[in-house]
């Protein structure tokens, strides 16, 4: 397979069986779209539109059956792809729903940017782009990689540096900034209440102050 000329840092048992092709065009649970629902302008999850194509190309169903989420490291190219639940939460959690529907979120890059695949002009044979997890919904700041994973992965130096290199990466503005930041206290919030560090009040009342700071950056 093409993955196996790759060194694993993570690895973890392969995926049994298929993956439905319409696992990601279910309808979002309330549950799970409670995680954004204050970002939405008052909209349900039934408003907003779930692109029909949004289907794992074969390569990537390849490499879940031989590991169901993992690390790949080649040279300092990082690549910490998430398994189909990972994929489907990333992409409700971190607003791809709302901003970015085309985006499929696959992988991290251990530096706060998320490799996706780019369903909006090769809805059959999607692109790999590079996607500051700050600046979803905003195409400039996107860059391609390759077409394949293993046309991004074939290469060893550290993407950041590399797509600084190609793409110069412009300032961000102070808004954009803010909303970067405040994703990251919104899934640090997350991720505290789930290990029991702070209780569910005290998760509610934060996330509301970051929702009413996340609509006021909108106004």
């Amino acid at each position: 397979m093409w993955y196996s000329k790759y060194t694993f840092f993570s690895k973890e048992e392969g995926l049994k069986g298929e993956i439905p092709d319409n696992y990601f065009l279910q309808p979002y649970t309330e549950e799970e779209f409670k995680i954004i629902s204050n970002y939405t302008g008052g909209k349900t999850v039934n408003d907003f539109q779930i692109p029909p194509y949004l289907q794992l190309p074969e390569e990537y169903r390849q490499l879940l059956a031989y590991s169901n989420g993992g690390g790949i490291i080649n040279g300092e190219r990082e690549f910490g792809f998430l398994s189909p639940e990972g994929i489907r939460e990333m992409y409700i959690a971190y607003g791809f729903l709302i901003w970015a529907p085309d985006l499929l979120p696959i992988a991290f890059n251990g530096g706060g940017k998320f490799y996706v695949y780019d369903f909006s002009n090769q809805r059959n044979d999607p692109s790999v782009l590079l996607v500051p997890a700050g600046c979803i919904g905003d195409d400039d700041s996107y860059a391609f990689l390759g077409n394949t994973l293993d046309d991004v992965l074939g290469k060893t130096t550290n993407v950041e540096e590399e797509l600084n290199k190609l793409y110069p990466q412009r300032e961000l503005s102070a808004t954009e900034k803010k909303r970067a930041d405040l994703n990251r206290e919104l899934q640090n919030i997350k991720q505290k209440k789930e290990s029991g560090e702070i209780d569910l009040k005290t998760f509610l009342k934060a996330k509301q102050d970051i929702a009413l700071q996340m609509k006021n950056l909108e106004l």
